[in-house]
């Protein structure tokens, strides 16, 4: 076999390789979209630990599918762990932000005042301004537990549209909450359910 034939022979190899890692990719995704959406995680974290996927995909890229999973399982054990894991990997800026969003986050849901306010003074810093206030204002509500926005988020339910007002109410009863009025904190999350199931109800009616 001359050169130029081992040549051609070597391209093609390539070729159906890079074929084949492509459609892995995709076949891959679309697994754990699946998986993602049944709520089958057992079966989305098989996926994502198999030796192929960290072949497939960069660390950074397979540890984040991991923490998305941890998160939404409330382990939080693995949780940390995995963004212990992810802090000490290099990354770029917008995927160092990624990460610190995720981990302010689970902070938030944790009480983890101390590391919950690093991850926000980094947000601040380079997050650009509405990051920045959305971020403070869970910061404040949550952690250090005020109700100074509850006369914003009540101008703004008036033109909310049904997803912001189900965020916005919820974020108002944990405000009446810290207030210390649970009558009206309670009143609150009755309208949410309202909202979700009148939501729900125009869905289950929609034409396919």
């Amino acid at each position: 076999m001359d050169m130029k034939t081992i040549g051609m022979v070597m391209v093609a190899a390539v070729l159906v390789f890079t074929v084949y890692m492509e459609v892995k990719k995709r076949t891959t995704i679309g697994k754990l979209e699946t998986y993602l959406a049944k709520g089958d995680f057992e079966s989305y974290l098989k996926l994502v630990d198999r030796p192929l996927t960290s072949i497939l995909y960069p660390k950074y890229n397979v540890l984040f599918l991991r923490l998305n999973a941890t998160m939404a399982l409330s382990d939080a054990e693995q949780t940390e762990r995995t963004i212990e894991q992810m802090a000490k990997l290099k990354m770029n800026d917008e995927q160092r932000l990624a990460l610190t969003v995720k981990a302010f986050n689970f902070y938030v849901d944790v009480e983890d005042k101390r590391k919950a306010k690093e991850a926000l003074k980094y947000i601040e810093k380079h997050g650009g301004k509405e990051a920045a206030r959305v971020n403070r204002r869970t910061y404040d509500i949550f952690l250090k537990k005020s109700s100074a926005y509850i006369p914003e988020m009540e101008h703004a339910l008036e033109k909310a549209t049904p997803s912001d007002e189900v965020m916005l109410c919820q974020l108002l009863a944990v405000q009446y909450e810290n207030k210390g009025d649970h009558e009206k904190a309670a009143a609150y999350r009755e309208h949410v359910e309202r909202v979700m199931d009148a939501t729900l109800g125009k869905n289950a009616g929609a034409p396919e």
